[in-house]
């Protein structure tokens, strides 16, 4: 969701918009009634994608959204499923310069983390050799 939220926040969303998306509460968040099938779309393919039904990329269309961007969006969501499933496997945590859920963001050791594992990072960069 990390790289996802700083996206929004770069297109414009606010932070509280961001966040409701984040905790999966896409219904408080200020998007548009396309945005919003897309989302519960997506939603359906990441959580239960043996649920997917020609009922979904129907009411797509019918949002607006073209066979091309349905599946690209697909496409995409399927990447990060992936992606996602790799860094669980290798414990890999939400990443201290992108997006937190508020309460970690608001916690002291969220706050601290947001604070030292840049610098630990860049320590671990400069101690690498260069060929």
């Amino acid at each position: 969701m990390g790289s996802h939220a700083r996206f929004l926040q770069l297109q414009g969303q606010n932070e509280k918009d961001v966040d409701a998306i984040g905790r999966g509460e896409a219904d408080k968040a200020k998007i548009t009634s396309k945005e919003r099938v897309l989302l519960d779309y997506v939603k359906v393919l990441t959580l239960e994608p043996a649920e997917v039904r020609d009922g979904h990329v129907e009411a797509l269309r019918k949002a607006g959204w073209t066979d091309e961007e349905v599946f690209e969006a697909s496409y995409i969501t399927a990447l990060f499923a992936f992606f996602n499933r790799m860094a669980d496997a290798y414990g890999l945590d939400y990443p201290a310069n992108g997006w937190m859920p508020e309460e970690l963001r608001s916690s002291p050791a969220g706050r601290e983390a947001a604070q030292t594992i840049p610098k630990a990072l860049e320590t671990k960069r400069e101690g690498v050799s260069k060929p």
